[in-house]
Order: structure tokens, then C-alpha cells, then sequence
């Protein structure tokens, strides 16, 4: 296999609505679990009011295509490709699709990358968008275990 990355951001033109947003992610999400697995791609996918962030990471071939069906999404507009190289080894190998919204979390990773809250990947570089994406991806899974330990403990 050939690996390889690939690094987008694009503008988010999902209604900001809370229940219309939070459906149309979870169908983005749904999507990409089904297809991911199935072809073999790994990444994470960022978001706020204004952008998406993507890594993808898999066959170059599945990744072009993938990126391809995610351009013709009209939940996207004005995709930038920041990155698309051959890699090593993958950086998300454990996530069919990390996703990593806003969270409290979020404002020291914003800081730490030298961001203001309002997230804009037009102002980062491609390591750098990777960097923070992979942060992001990595508190919001540290979040969702301490919610389900927290879970199994009171049941």
C-alpha cells in the first residue's frame, strides 16, 4: 500500500442552528465510519461555525476518491488543500474519523497553537493544522472515556 495524507480545510455551510448542525455532523460522521472502515481510511475531522478541517489517511487511490465524494458535498464550500504527501505511518490509525467539535478542552489547545477561539485553519500551516487537529482528536476521545468510566462506575 501507498500511504498517504491528506490535509483540507474547506468553509462549513451547515445551518449553525444547534439540532440542524449537530444532525447534519452526525450524518458527515455516520458516512464516514461506513466508508472509512470499509477502505481503509483513517483521519479526524474539525469543525466550528465557519470551518472544516479534514486529515485523511490511507491508499492514495482511497484517499483521492474520498476526497473527490467530500468535494461534491454541498455541506462544504471553497476547499483548500493545505497538504497531500506520502507518509511513513499514519497519525490516526486508531480512529476511522476522530471528530473534534468545541469543547472546553478546546480553548487551551487554541492558545497553545496560537489561535483565537474562533478557529481558522487559513492562518495555520499544514503541520501545524495536523498538530492541532490530532490534539483536538486526542482530548475529545480523553473526554469521552473519562464520560464512560464515569458511567460505569455509578451503574
Amino acid at each position: 500500500m501507498y500511504l498517504f495524507r491528506l490535509v483540507y480545510y474547506s468553509r462549513n455551510t451547515v445551518a449553525t442552528t444547534n439540532k440542524s448542525a449537530f444532525k447534519e455532523i452526525k450524518s458527515i460522521l455516520d458516512a464516514a465510519a461506513r466508508n472509512n472502515t470499509r477502505d481503509g481510511i483513517t483521519g479526524a475531522l474539525l469543525f466550528n461555525n465557519i470551518f472544516f478541517a479534514q486529515v485523511l489517511e490511507g491508499d492514495r487511490k482511497a484517499v483521492t476518491e474520498t476526497f473527490c465524494r467530500i468535494a461534491q458535498d454541498p455541506r462544504h464550500s471553497d476547499m483548500v488543500i493545505m497538504s497531500a504527501l506520502p507518509v511513513n505511518e499514519r497519525m490516526f490509525d486508531q480512529w476511522s474519523m476522530a471528530f473534534a467539535g468545541r469543547s472546553d478542552t478546546a480553548d487551551r489547545l487554541y492558545t497553545r497553537f496560537g489561535l483565537s477561539p474562533e478557529f481558522n485553519p487559513a492562518k495555520m500551516t499544514s503541520d501545524s493544522l495536523v498538530g492541532f487537529v490530532q490534539e483536538m482528536a486526542k482530548c475529545e476521545e480523553h473526554v469521552a472515556h473519562a464520560g464512560e468510566k464515569a458511567k460505569a462506575t455509578a451503574a
